[in-house]
Parts: structure tokens; C-alpha cells; sequence
């Protein structure tokens, strides 16, 4: 019964909150009434709730839900070990992300962000993932921008994007992309962004 519907507590509330906030200072987090579950074949816990309130570095992040993976034996010993956060987004403005990307890596990320987007939507679900110091490890995050306004070249922009996405720490997966410029329309195509220490980019365009 566990392992399906779960049991509805505050218990975990403060407990999670601030074991989030000793991972990261940035972050606060006041969760509502969490739904907790056990997953019987991983033996791991997750605690899921709607609506919380999250906030980075002063900017308050929209969040329809966020599940929190835990380790199942270091809780019996009243140890909280997360694994993973996954969270699903309210509709995010480019300049609320530019708010938050200081602490983005890798930095080529950040730049991209604050010096060649102008104007957009993002609609995404983030998985964040940490080892066992609970120190920040990698993260996947898939979703989809809208309206999107950037500068592809000196003088040369592109307007009105849409796009789905794919990405980690290494690589950016773009798909379904259209848009115009001054001078020409996409009207489908792909690329693939590798951010290591010089950004390459793998792009079919029509």
C-alpha cells in the first residue's frame, strides 16, 4: 500500500528543509504536506508534493512539484541522505533564469544565458542528482522554449524560436527548432551543443 498510494505527513517537512538548505545555502524551501512513499525494488524512499515554496538566491523559482529521492537505511538512523530532487516547473521567464544562472556550470552555460538571450519561455522538469555527501552531482533537465529571442551571430538574431530540449553538465540536445531572422526561416531542424572548454556545435537545419 506504501509502495502505490503513500502515507500524507507533516513530519519531514522542517527535516528536509533545512538538510536541503545545509547542501545549499542558495536554497530555501517550505514544502506543504508531503506524500510519502517507498519504492519496495530500489528499497529507496521519495517524498512528493505539490506547490512548494521554492526560492534561489532570493528569486522565487515556480513550482508545480517536486519529488525528493531519499536513502532508505540512513533514514532509520535518522541520517537523510538525498539522491535526487526531481522538480516540474511553472512556466519560467528567460530574465527569472538569468536571475538564477550565476551559479550555473559549466560557465560557457552562463554566458550562453546572459549574452545571447534576449527574450523566451521555458517549460521544463529538472533532475538533480547527489552523491552520497550530499554534494551536487549532475543534473538532466528535458522540456521545451517558447518565443524565443537570441543573438546567433554579431548582428544577426534570431526571433520567435520554438524548440524542444535534452540536457547535462556536458551537452545540450535541441530539436523540433523553428524561427526566422532578418535574412532567413527555419522551419525544422536539430543541433547539439558540447560545453567543455571550447563550445562545439552539430547542427542540421532546413
Amino acid at each position: 500500500m506504501l509502495s502505490t498510494v503513500g502515507i500524507k505527513t507533516n513530519k519531514f517537512n522542517n527535516l528536509i528543509s533545512n538538510r536541503i538548505s545545509e547542501v545549499n545555502k542558495n536554497i530555501k524551501i517550505d514544502l506543504n504536506e508531503i506524500n510519502f512513499k517507498i519504492d519496495l525494488k530500489k528499497i529507496s524512499l521519495f517524498l512528493q508534493t505539490n506547490s512548494p515554496q521554492l526560492e534561489y538566491r532570493s528569486t522565487i523559482i515556480p513550482v508545480q512539484n517536486i519529488n525528493i529521492y531519499l536513502e532508505f537505511f540512513p533514514l532509520i538512523r535518522s541520517e537523510v541522505r538525498i539522491k535526487k530532487l526531481s522538480l516540474i516547473l511553472d512556466k519560467l521567464d528567460i530574465k527569472q533564469l538569468k536571475e538564477i544562472s550565476t551559479s550555473f556550470k559549466p560557465s560557457n552555460l552562463k554566458n550562453i544565458l546572459n549574452n545571447k538571450i534576449i527574450n523566451g519561455k521555458l517549460f521544463t522538469e529538472i533532475d538533480i542528482f547527489f552523491n552520497n555527501n550530499n554534494d551536487f552531482d549532475n543534473f538532466i533537465a528535458k522540456g521545451k522554449v517558447l518565443n524565443l529571442d537570441a543573438e546567433i551571430y554579431k548582428d544577426l538574431n534570431l526571433y520567435g524560436s520554438n524548440f524542444s530540449f535534452f540536457a547535462d553538465k556536458s551537452d545540450i540536445l535541441i530539436k523540433n527548432i523553428s524561427g526566422k531572422s532578418e535574412y532567413f526561416q527555419i522551419n525544422e531542424g536539430d543541433l547539439k551543443l558540447n560545453l567543455s572548454s571550447q563550445i562545439s556545435i552539430d547542427a542540421n537545419l532546413k
